[in-house]
């Protein structure tokens, strides 16, 4: 959605051989020359007297070099860690290309590279060999023990440059991937492995998780070697074929046979929902970020016929931010033909290619896709794959018409709120209907409850978060409501 600086990797054709230091290696040459004041730079002396130092090798002919440059990010951290500061840091930035002379740091085309910088400049393209460059920029930090990250990614991520240079933990894990979750209509193939990078002052040689798929937890261990900088995938399952809604759970919770505390272990979740509709008449709630008018999505059936379309009208801003159609929902009334209909996708479109991912998660409205039924009942909540994409993602939702008896008792009954945290209300708009039972049951159709003749509501707080589903059984027929615990 936003139009940011676009940090990419330029890559240089001289040094399409090379790879650039890998992240966990150690830095095994020297640096030493002058700056262009003439001041001396001695990475070695500085590592010893137990300095960080930043390298940022750029050519001045670099777009993005320029763009990260004139952040400010390195005069900021400069200010606050350097010898003005807290003195624990020390930043070189190295023009690497050796066609280029050191008249063009101050006039090159995109302008003058040594402008409000007090940190060290080096024209010197002989270190290119030891740093292994094979693209600009690219950035090294370098702990006192000499231990080499690529910032690479990150380089806009201030909590990584925090953790590189600063690390407070013996073991401290980063998330590199997390778990996406997904819809699906029939069945569909679960793959999400999430990768966190160790960012402490220690290598682990071993890292503890639970691994949890609805609610059944199994104690696992990854027995590898996971130097500092370096990343870890945790092996859990592929499941081929899956075909109904699962939740699945990873939480790291140790490492080196320590346990980590509370504070310090990282959980991903994933929801893998296939949502059913069974009436051909429903709801969808659209929400929008920062930038809607780079969003558009359409509503197609099994027979690729486009159902409903909407777009949205950009801000009055030069980068189209903000407007009237900005962070906010809209519902939408939707019919679906009778004949023949099984699945239905709803394809969001963003033309900036990064997804819908601007906006104030505490003051605004999270941008995605609600799918209710016309009495409320929310069978498809928002998800962060909703916004957290880049060209396109695909909603599907399963549509099954129920028969009529149990269609009159679907209509007939309403079980609230959804989402629920404490207790879930039940209540029957039939005065014929005096008798009934009902149950509770998880996404893997496990009963959750004993059976209770005729309550108003069922208590649901010592409940696992996850997707349930209320079970009505009357006599003239049964319905089941899906509700989402908090």
């Amino acid at each position: 959605m936003k139009h940011v600086l676009l940090l990419c990797l330029i890559f240089v054709v001289n040094f399409a051989s090379k790879a650039q230091l890998t992240s966990g290696s150690l830095l095994s040459g020297q640096i030493k020359t002058v700056d262009i004041k003439g001041d001396s730079v001695d990475v070695q002396k500085w590592l010893a007297e137990g300095k960080i130092v930043v390298l940022d090798i750029f050519a001045t002919w670099c777009g993005p070099c320029w763009g990260f440059h004139e952040s400010g990010y390195l005069k900021n951290l400069y200010a606050q860690y350097g010898p003005d500061g807290t003195d624990q840091l020390r930043i070189v930035a190295i023009e690497g290309d050796a066609n280029t002379s050191e008249g063009t740091l101050y006039n090159s085309s995109l302008g003058n590279w040594t402008t409000g910088v007090k940190y060290h400049i080096v024209n010197n393209h002989t270190f290119n060999s030891l740093l292994k460059i094979s693209f600009y920029p690219t950035l090294y930090v370098i702990r006192p023990n000499q231990r080499v990250f690529e910032v690479g990614e990150f380089r806009s991520n201030d909590a990584m440059w925090k953790k590189a240079m600063f690390p407070t933990l013996d073991i401290d894990l980063f998330t590199v991937n997390g778990m996406d979750s997904k819809t699906f209509c029939n069945t569909v193939t679960f793959t999400d492995k999430p990768t966190i990078m160790n960012m402490g002052k220690k290598d682990m040689n071993n890292l503890q998780y639970t691994y949890s798929r609805n609610g059944v937890v199994q104690d696992l261990t990854v027995n590898q070697q996971i130097p500092v900088f370096s990343n870890v995938t945790i092996p859990i399952p592929t499941i081929v074929g899956l075909n109904e809604s699962t939740e699945f759970e990873v939480t790291l919770t140790g490492a080196n046979g320590e346990m980590f505390s509370e504070a310090n272990r990282l959980s991903f979740k994933s929801s893998y929902l296939r949502p059913v509709l069974n009436d051909n008449t429903y709801k969808i709630k659209f929400t929008t970020d920062l930038y809607p008018g780079q969003t558009s999505w359409q509503l197609i059936d099994n027979k690729n016929n486009v159902i409903m379309s909407q777009s949205y009208r950009a801000g009055n801003s030069s980068n189209g931010a903000g407007g009237e159609d900005a962070n906010k929902t809209f519902t939408y009334d939707v019919s679906l033909p009778t004949e023949d209909i099984s699945c239905i996708r709803l394809i969001i479109t963003d033309g900036a290619n990064n997804g819908m991912q601007f906006f104030n998660a505490a003051t605004q409205p999270t941008p995605g896709v609600e799918i209710l039924k016309n009495d409320g009942t929310v069978i498809k909540p928002v998800l962060n794959s909703d916004y957290s994409f880049t060209n396109t993602r695909t909603i599907f939702t399963r549509f099954e018409k129920t028969s009529s008896a149990d269609d009159i008792i679907a209509t007939g009954f309403s079980v609230s709120p959804n989402p629920a945290s404490d207790l879930v209300y039940i209540k029957s708009s039939f005065e014929q209907v005096k008798d009934y039972t009902l149950f509770v049951t998880d996404i893997m159709g496990r009963q959750v409850t004993p059976h209770l003749p005729n309550v108003s509501f069922v208590d649901v707080l010592s409940f696992v978060p996850g997707l349930y589903f209320v079970q009505i059984i009357t006599k003239e027929g049964s319905a089941s409501f899906p509700f989402y615990k908090h």
